[in-house]
């Protein structure tokens, strides 16, 4: 019988903010289908999500991760890099010192895809360094699979990750030979309620108490239901059954008080059946009791 190898994976994240990041990568972990070869942070101070990343890994035994610190700015806008993430206050050791110092995100990044022909790239926060390795390597990034979260595919509404660096957005999106992408109107079903998350966050499990530590500061911040919206892409890897994809072509909408930001359909809307030569999907609909039963069995 011939072994079937782990999926290899890069993991971009945002992690630090919303509860979804952290709990697509403890899904990660707790996933021997998957290896994880590396995790870069992106926006605002990503030196202190690099350091939350590495104390979530540490809690689960992998501090052989290789974590790098990515871009804090957006291509265009300048935001307060140092705006420190909500859930910070959680960390309980300083871990500057084990983060890769020889190189920013995208340089990375690139050299995974060297490494690993076979990587797929997980893009669960803005597409910062993700663009800014395009436009560094661009044949060699073409080649590459990536699954990312971000954008409405069903309306004009900006959401957030695409929101925050548009252009870079554009880059991966106009340039990326093998891309999924999962938006908000198909995530947002990842909603976790309140008995479901008090039953996951067992109180004689101290991982999932520091998460919970996490998710508490999180809701006091901003009063948001919990929902993981990330954790779909990692349940995804596991089982393609959770999601209804569609072949398609979107762009980013660049320009606009209200519509910077949005993704827009990019092919031929007066044909009835446009001829879509590009490898790009998007998640139509998810099966949320499929994906509930994945996240009772791999959150711990």
């Amino acid at each position: 019988m011939t072994e079937i190898l782990p999926k290899r994976i890069l993991i971009d994240t945002d992690l630090g903010d919303d509860v979804d990041d952290a709990a697509a990568l403890i899904m990660a972990l707790n996933s021997p289908e998957l290896e994880i070869v590396g995790i870069t942070t992106v926006y605002l101070d990503t030196a202190k999500r690099a350091e939350m990343v590495l104390d979530l890994c540490g809690r689960y035994g992998r501090e052989d991760i290789p974590v790098c610190a990515g871009f804090s700015h957006p291509l265009i806008e300048r935001p307060d890099p140092k705006t420190e993430p909500i859930q910070y206050k959680i960390l309980e050791t300083e871990r500057k010192e084990q983060l890769i110092k020889d190189c920013d995100g995208a340089e990375f990044i690139i050299r995974k895809v060297k490494e690993y022909p076979d990587l797929t790239i997980v893009a669960i926060g803005c597409m910062t360094n993700l663009g800014i390795a395009f436009y560094r390597e661009p044949e060699l990034m073409k080649q590459v699979k990536i699954i990312a979260m971000g954008g409405v595919f069903t309306s004009s509404f900006p959401e957030w990750n695409i929101k925050c660096d548009p252009e870079a957005a554009r880059i991966v999106m106009d340039y990326a030979g093998h891309l999924k992408m999962f938006g908000l109107e198909v995530t947002k079903h990842c909603l976790i309620p309140d008995d479901l998350m008090e039953t996951l966050c067992d109180p004689q499990n101290e991982r999932m108490q520091y998460f919970k530590r996490g998710i508490q500061i999180f809701r006091e911040k901003t009063g948001f239901v919990y929902t993981f919206h990330d954790a779909l892409l990692i349940a995804y890897l596991l089982d393609e059954n959770i999601c209804e994809i569609e072949q398609s072509d979107f762009t980013v909408e660049l320009s606009g008080c209200r519509t910077r930001g949005a993704i827009v359909f990019n092919t031929n809307a007066y044909d009835l059946h446009a001829d879509i030569q590009k490898d790009f999907y998007y998640a139509k609909s998810m099966n949320v009791e499929r994906f509930r039963e994945l996240i009772k069995q791999r959150f711990c």
